[in-house]
């Protein structure tokens, strides 16, 4: 239901011809949704990007904090609290739908309810690199969703194999584990233009070998 409203949006704002860009963040309010939930609903950073510390002896909730002693964000608890995402393990982009903050401006948001995610941290040492992680997860987002649909793989039964949300790997950085999908395109016009972007792209900006820029980018417009 949720691919389903991200592409009409999607394709109400961009149409059919053209993959979307940067320009775009600002009609793409429920992409931009999509986004800050997946951040919110599965982070990968469970206990924070880093460790703190705090700089003077503190308390909290009754327990003493020595200065110099290591903080760790309990970033799942606080995304899956029920106080601030009512029914927190539903995946629901409207939670967002009248946020217009960059990740970088709710991060620092001085009240703390009205951040979005704590994905890449808080207080003064968030993760320098949310700007370019904002902009690289709406573009891949909302071009993935433009070009393709994503549906559950199928068993030798015909049945759909729904993978387990709350199977994730273990570590200091986590994810889902594998999982079989289906990936096909919404049409093959649209298979044709990712084709003609890709070769575009390699001809002009990537080394031949390492697939690395060979020169910078057009600067995008701020967030």
């Amino acid at each position: 239901d949720v691919q389903r409203k991200a592409q009409a949006e999607i394709d109400r704002v961009v149409g059919p011809d053209r993959l979307p860009t940067m320009e775009d963040l600002g009609d793409l309010q429920y992409i931009r949704g999509c986004m800050k939930e997946s951040l919110r609903w599965m982070p990968t950073t469970i206990l924070g990007a880093v460790p703190h510390a705090v700089t003077q002896d503190d308390e909290y909730m009754g327990y003493f904090i020595p200065k110099g002693a290591g903080v760790m964000n309990n970033v799942w608890a606080i995304h899956m609290d029920p106080k601030r995402h009512p029914n927190p393990r539903v995946f629901n982009p409207d939670r967002y739908k009248d946020d217009r903050q960059s990740l970088g401006d709710a991060a620092a948001n001085p009240d703390s309810s009205k951040r979005d995610t704590f994905t890449f941290g808080a207080g003064r040492r968030i993760c320098p690199g949310i700007h370019v992680a904002e902009r690289s997860l709406f573009l891949g987002m909302s071009r993935i969703l433009w070009a393709f649909n994503i549906e559950p793989a199928l068993d030798v039964e015909g049945k759909p194999i729904i993978p387990d949300a709350d199977r994730l790997t273990q570590g200091f950085v986590c994810m889902p584990e594998e999982f079989p999908a289906r990936i096909t395109p919404r049409s093959q016009e649209r298979a044709n233009m990712v084709t003609k972007e890709w070769k575009e792209a390699q001809e002009k900006n990537l080394h031949p070998l390492t697939n690395q820029w060979v020169q910078t980018p057009v600067e995008v417009p701020n967030l």
